[in-house]
């Protein structure tokens, strides 16, 4: 009967537990394997199961479609968030606000869920810089992450401008890459 419970607190309590492992990916990585790069603003979630894990839905209004086919309004989730009187949270998983301006690399599970690519990796906030000229900015995760062999690496910091970022997603989308 001990085993039992022990092991049924283990499984309740273990996706509580912070400790995600993200594979790095390069800017290119997330453009080629991104199915759409989308510019807009989101509006407030809702939570709601899919299996067992819980995925908070955003209404993302597009204001630009930098790669794929896509306008108005669309459904992204990320995963976490409370539903059912259960809350779940995952190290990594982005924070979206309402106030703010993003793009985002996203793809589309299996299931048919839209989520951001490489969790955190694949949000960025558009901010003007001085001269009011648009940059795309991302902070480094504080996630542990391994590169594509598997070995520990530190993330970086991105920025550039809006308009550096666009003609790095045609580059690398009609065959080139920096």
């Amino acid at each position: 009967m001990r085993k039992v419970l022990i092991l049924a607190f283990f499984s309740v309590f273990s996706t509580l537990l912070p400790g995600s492992t993200l594979r790095q990916l390069s800017l290119d990585d997330m453009i080629k394997q991104s199915t759409l790069i989308v510019r807009g603003k989101v509006q407030p979630s809702t939570a709601a199961f899919h299996g067992s894990i819980i995925f908070s839905h955003y209404q993302l209004q597009i204001t630009e479609t930098l790669k794929g086919k896509a306008s108005g309004t669309i459904d992204i989730v990320v995963p976490g968030g409370a539903s059912k009187g259960l809350q779940q949270t995952y190290a990594g998983a982005p924070s979206l606000s309402s106030t703010q301006d993003y793009v985002l690399f996203l793809w589309t599970s299996k299931s048919g869920l839209t989520q951001v690519i490489g969790l955190s990796q694949g949000l960025f906030a558009v901010v003007n810089n001085s001269s009011n000229q648009p940059f795309v900015i991302r902070a480094a995760s504080t996630e542990r992450m391994l590169d594509a062999s598997g070995q520990p690496v530190t993330d970086s910091d991105i920025q550039m401008s809006l308009s550096a970022l666009r003609n790095r997603i045609q580059g690398v989308l009609s065959g080139g890459s920096k």
